[in-house]
């Protein structure tokens, strides 16, 4: 007979949420500013929370934790040594995580840049690339599981283009583009005109508006770098 429970280890991507300011006003509508660009991909992200000032009023985790509920993101604990914040998180039934056991973080209200890379689950890409001739319509997903992607064709706002390996875009991309899905560092990001609403490598991301001017329109070679993305001009 089965046992009716098992529990076994594993590794989950999270995110860090590091905030900034007390002023709990203030850190909500910094962070329904940065959700409303793109819902869909917050939607359900198990957020860390990480505090980098002194928190006084008592009811401050209590309240980011309700509006992280409203934002439909789903907290799961905190990062900080403050005592009060750490009874707090508690109460609140929320996980205490040691800040000296935490990796590189540069994610903050002002500009959510990146989340907590994907564990692998399996990096190699040894199938042959997907192919999609014509444009991917909003609305659409298309997924390239264990190998590359390539699209002949534009990929217009609201599509998304998701690939384990590399992602080819032969025409202007306009929607949200994800490579290296399974936590592959290495894979890239090839676009004839980029226009995108999201780009994503391994969990790291950048939204439209923070992607600097010079790359927009340009064809452009996207990598991961130092916990970064990186953009390379095409010639």
């Amino acid at each position: 007979m089965p046992q009716p429970v098992s529990l076994k280890g594993s590794v989950l991507s999270l995110s860090n949420l590091k905030v900034a300011s007390a002023d709990i006003e203030q850190v909500t509508r910094a962070l329904a500013e940065i959700v409303g660009k793109a819902p869909a991909f917050f939607k359900g992200l198990p957020i860390v929370i990480e505090l980098d000032v002194a928190i006084e009023d008592p009811m401050f985790l209590a309240l980011l934790v309700e509006f992280l509920h409203q934002q439909e993101l789903v907290p799961i604990g905190v990062r900080t040594e403050e005592q009060g914040v750490i009874e707090q998180a508690k109460f609140a039934g929320l996980a205490v995580f040691d800040t000296q056991d935490k990796s590189r973080d540069k994610s903050s209200l002002e500009k959510v840049a990146e989340v907590a890379p994907v564990e692998p689950v399996n990096s190699s890409v040894n199938e042959t690339a997907l192919m999609v001739r014509g444009a991917v319509r909003s609305g659409q997903q298309v997924v390239a599981k264990n190998r590359d992607l390539i699209v002949k064709g534009a990929v217009n706002p609201g599509a998304e283009v998701i690939a384990d390996g590399h992602v080819h875009v032969y025409g202007p991309m306009r929607g949200k583009l994800f490579a290296g899905s399974n936590g592959n560092r290495d894979a890239r990001i090839f676009v004839h005109k980029l226009d995108a609403e999201l780009v994503c490598i391994a969990g790291f991301f950048l939204l439209a508006d923070d992607i600097q001017p010079q790359y927009r329109g340009e064809a452009v070679e996207i990598y991961l770098a130092d916990e970064s993305l990186r953009f390379d001009i095409l010639n």
